[in-house]
């Protein structure tokens, strides 16, 4: 992962231990205070109060005293999953369709016999839904939660107490200045990331539709287990630019860059001009450097704006006013080197030179 706020995914990163996880797979740490202390299960009558927001109000409970309930439905069946959590937080879906086994989308109630949208609780709920308990709601003493009639929740509910063997499962999304899974600390920042590798568990499905089977050590045939990784060449490119740019286009590093040099003739009109390019373009290319040459008839400020927009580490510019002075002109896209004039005859060393410097520069940042 590279972290860049142009990611797309969302990364909970610890700056105090260097823990770094995607949302999706890091484990939420909470400690619930029980500020409200364990009560008889009572039935209220709460009209209007279908949101989180609008129970705590009524109420006047903190939502982290609340149970919310989260629909979805299995994409094989339709049937209902309902997962519980703390009103303050969200369900990572993700981990949801980890715990439940399949895959899932989010629930639309359409029969309010077997679920009643805005007031929906495990207690009563229609036993055709597989309901799950996040691990938020564990050992809160008082919860309120929907009653499974229009304008009507318990108070005083205790997941444990009033619950037949509830399943405790980790559902819910981690959050900014959580607690990090691994050192302990109050520290968790979300911060976004591109995914620029990954690695695929692939079990058995491809090996079985291959009917690819091995020997095992008692001569039975077994399907093998397969994965594979891989890095994204596209996004890839599209980190190190977002690494590696100003506001005119990238600056690719010159072990990636798709040319070493970028060579500009002005003039291309120009007789004189033209040879000269035409020999140090054959002369790179003799030398094994990747080089891309333009000799178009546009305005200089054209051709460097493309050339800047390429973003080639190296740029040689011939013309006929560098060549009065039996020179070239020599510059680096990462400004390093910013418009030295060079001998003609020493133009293929210096170039050669630049590359070289420019290499090891990205080596000793790997190091």
């Amino acid at each position: 992962m590279l972290l860049t706020p142009a990611g797309e995914d969302s990364i909970a990163v610890c700056p105090e231990c260097g823990y770094s996880a995607n949302v999706e797979a890091a484990p939420v740490i909470l400690e619930n205070k029980n500020d409200l202390k364990m009560a008889d299960l009572e039935m209220v009558e709460t009209p209007g109060t279908g949101t989180i927001e609008a129970l705590c109000d009524f109420l006047n409970v903190p939502a982290e005293n609340t149970a919310k309930a989260v629909v979805y439905q299995r994409n094989e069946d339709d049937s209902y999953i309902v997962a519980f959590i703390r009103g303050d937080l969200d369900i990572n879906e993700t981990k949801l369709a980890n715990a439940a086994g399949c895959e899932i989308h989010p629930g639309e109630i359409v029969d309010d016999s077997i679920l009643t949208a805005g007031f929906i609780g495990p207690v009563g709920i229609n036993e055709k839904v597989t309901v799950l308990f996040d691990k938020s709601l564990k050992d809160i003493e008082y919860l309120v939660t929907g009653a499974n009639k229009v304008d009507y929740h318990y108070q005083g509910f205790n997941v444990d107490r009033d619950c037949d063997n509830p399943e405790y499962v980790d559902v819910a999304k981690i959050v900014e200045g959580g607690i990090c899974p691994e050192c302990g600390k109050k520290a968790i920042k979300i911060e976004r990331g591109i995914e620029v590798g990954n690695i695929f568990q692939l079990g058995t499905k491809y090996s079985e539709a291959m009917n690819f089977t091995y020997l095992d050590e008692n001569g039975k045939e077994q399907y093998p287990i397969m994965g594979c990784y891989g890095i994204g060449v596209g996004r890839m490119a599209a980190s190190i630019c977002e690494v590696s740019h100003d506001d005119w286009g990238p600056i690719w590093p010159i072990t990636i860059a798709p040319w070493q040099v970028h060579l500009c003739c002005l003039r291309s009109d120009d007789a004189a001009a033209k040879a000269k390019a035409d020999e140090l373009y054959d002369a790179l290319q003799n030398k094994g450097i990747e080089v891309i040459y333009d000799d178009r008839d546009v305005r200089p400020g054209a051709m460097f704006a493309d050339a800047d927009l390429l973003g080639v580490p190296v740029r040689v510019v011939v013309s006929p006013r560098n060549l009065a002075e039996n020179a070239v002109e020599i510059s680096t896209r990462d400004k390093q080197i910013d418009k030295e004039m060079v001998p003609v005859d020493e133009a293929l060393d210096k170039v050669d030179e630049i590359i070289q410097m420019l290499t090891d520069q990205i080596y000793e940042k790997v190091k």
